[in-house]
């Protein structure tokens, strides 16, 4: 079991790669649960896509950031 963190950005975010990465890609979910390497990582991504982008997720998920609330829709 591995801990699984989900954070909203905007279409045009800039990202920043750490000297542990060297390049990255966005994938729809069908698309990255199929590159899925490791057992159950597939499963993880099916859950984030039903419970935090086909449905808002539930309030107390949300963390205030700078004055504005993550995941406002």
């Amino acid at each position: 079991m591995a801990p699984v963190f989900v954070g909203f950005v905007e279409d045009d975010q800039d990202v920043m790669l750490n000297r542990e990465h060297s390049e990255y890609e966005w994938l729809r979910f069908p698309d990255a649960m199929e590159r899925a390497t490791l057992p159950g990582n597939d499963v993880v991504l099916a859950f984030v896509e039903k419970h935090f982008v086909k449905k808002a997720p539930v309030e107390w998920l949300r963390i205030e950031l700078a004055g504005q609330v993550m995941g406002d829709y």
